[in-house]
C-alpha cells in the first residue's frame, strides 16, 4: 500500500512538472522539467514492438520529510502513453540500480498505456507486480551526471494487474534535473 501512495504522489508530481512545461517567447529555456527518453523495442505481451520518443520528459529530484526520490517522467509524443521511473534514494553520481519486482527500497517503472488513468491497473504495468509464473524486473543506469545534466539507460519487464506483460529494450534518457 506504501509503494502505491508513493507511486501516485510521484506519478502525480512528474505530470505537474511536465505540465509546467511551456515555452517563454523571449526565452528558449523550458519551465518544469525538460528531457528526452526514448525506448528502440517497446512489447505489449508477444505483440510486435514498436518504438517510445518523448521529447517533453520531466526529471526531477524532490526531497521531502528526509526522502529523496529521483523520477524521470514521458509521456510519448502524440500519445496518452507514458514510462515513469521512480528511484527511491538520492542520485549522486554513476550508478545502476536493481528493479527487481522485490527491490529493497521499492523503485520501479510504470508503463501506461494512458496516463489520465492510473487507477486502471489492467492499462498500467508495473516492474513492482508478481504472481504466480510472472515478476516484474529491470535495470536503469545512471551513465553521466553532470551538474544537473543526467544522462542514462534502462529495460524492464512489467505487469499489469491482469497479469498482462510491457516490456522495453535499449531506453535512454536525458535532460536536466529540476
Amino acid at each position: 500500500m506504501k509503494f502505491t501512495q508513493t507511486i501516485t504522489a510521484c506519478i502525480l508530481i512528474s505530470l505537474l512538472a511536465i505540465g509546467g512545461c511551456k515555452k517563454d517567447k523571449d526565452n528558449d529555456d523550458a519551465v518544469g522539467g525538460s528531457g528526452t527518453v526514448t525506448v528502440e523495442r517497446l512489447g505489449i505481451g508477444s505483440g510486435t514492438p514498436g518504438k517510445f520518443s518523448s521529447t517533453a520528459a520531466g526529471i526531477i529530484q524532490v526531497t521531502a520529510a528526509g526522502v529523496t526520490v529521483f523520477t524521470v517522467t514521458a509521456i510519448k509524443d502524440g500519445s496518452k502513453e507514458s514510462i515513469t521511473a521512480i528511484i527511491n534514494h538520492k542520485i549522486t553520481g554513476s550508478e545502476t540500480i536493481d528493479l527487481s519486482y522485490n527491490n529493497a527500497e521499492g523503485s520501479g517503472i510504470i508503463y501506461s498505456k494512458d496516463y489520465t488513468k492510473p487507477a486502471d491497473g489492467t492499462l498500467n504495468y508495473k516492474t513492482t507486480n508478481f504472481g504466480a509464473g510472472y515478476k516484474g524486473g529491470g535495470q536503469l543506469k545512471i551513465t553521466k551526471l553532470d551538474g544537473s545534466k543526467v544522462e542514462g539507460e534502462f529495460y524492464f519487464s512489467a505487469y499489469n494487474t491482469a497479469g498482462e506483460s510491457a516490456w522495453a529494450e535499449q531506453g535512454t534518457f536525458s535532460g536536466t534535473i529540476k
